[in-house]
């Protein structure tokens, strides 16, 4: 987890150390400068009246971007501390971010605040069976991504893109940010998703120089798993999954899904 520091509270929230200031995993790039200390404050009844009004509607992705403009007091080097503490930042601002530090924000707000209960969920792929368990935010773990490495993932597809006869694989992808995470957010067709967010990152595959949906469309069906599994295990942040056993045998996983917590109160889980 993040470095945690004093602060004002004499008894740990659920049995753990939390602070105002926190650690991004990935952080905001400026310029070439990669700004990662965070001040954040914890969540009031503005909060709950923000993420639930027009601003959020039904879309988790727009309520975490309004509750990260409040919440967020400080970027250390880049955004001074606000001097009233209830004032919103401009959105654009929260939308910039990695939705991997969004997400981490997330957590780190919600255990500020005095919740850090979660709960993971899934289906086992074999029986169907249905799973669900009560978890702690805090025991999430924390990946960051190394301070000299370029912000973008490199893969290589095991089929390959094939376009005037040449087969394109090698590709990187930068990492989405709140403005690609607001728009899947309104989307509802998992396929769908995946070619708006990978069409809108993919920065290189190949030779090639132009990426749209319709491209994502054709690539091959175990080019797309392949791409959806690997940049799950790859990308830093919050690990938001749990491998259990069924009792038919299969492992599986089971996900936290934090954007939930915008679509009726308590934190469920996809």
């Amino acid at each position: 987890m993040s470095k945690n520091f004093e602060n004002d509270i004499e008894t740990p929230v659920n049995d753990t150390e939390m602070s105002d200031t926190v650690r991004l995993p990935v952080g905001l790039e400026v310029d070439g400068v990669r700004y990662r200390s965070v001040v954040i404050d914890e969540m009031t009844g503005i909060d709950d009246h923000n993420i639930a009004g027009k601003k959020a509607g039904n879309n988790g992705a727009k309520g975490i971007t309004v509750l990260l403009s409040r919440c967020v007091q400080e970027v250390e080097g880049y955004l001074d501390r606000k001097a009233n503490p209830e004032k919103m930042l401009d959105r654009s601002f929260a939308r910039r971010l990695t939705v991997i530090d969004r997400d981490f924000l997330l957590t780190q707000i919600y255990m500020y605040s005095g919740d850090n209960s979660v709960v993971l969920a899934g289906q086992c792929p074999r029986c169907g069976i249905p799973w669900e368990e009560d978890g702690r935010l805090s025991d999430l773990e924390v990946v960051e991504w190394p301070e000299d490495k370029p912000l973008e993932i490199e893969f290589e597809l095991p089929r390959g893109y094939l376009k005037d006869g040449k087969t394109h694989k090698k590709g990187s992808l930068r990492f989405p940010t709140g403005k690609e995470q607001e728009l899947i957010g309104e989307m509802q067709n998992p396929a769908q998703i995946f070619d708006a967010l990978f069409a809108s990152c993919l920065l290189r595959l190949g030779d090639l120089e132009h990426f749209d949906q319709e491209m994502m469309k054709r690539m091959k069906s175990a080019d797309r798993r392949y791409l959806m599994n690997y940049l799950q295990s790859a990308f830093p942040g919050v690990r938001q999954w749990k491998a259990v056993r069924c009792k038919c045998g299969r492992e599986f996983e089971i996900h936290a899904d934090l954007t939930s917590f915008f679509d009726g109160g308590r934190r469920t889980v996809s």
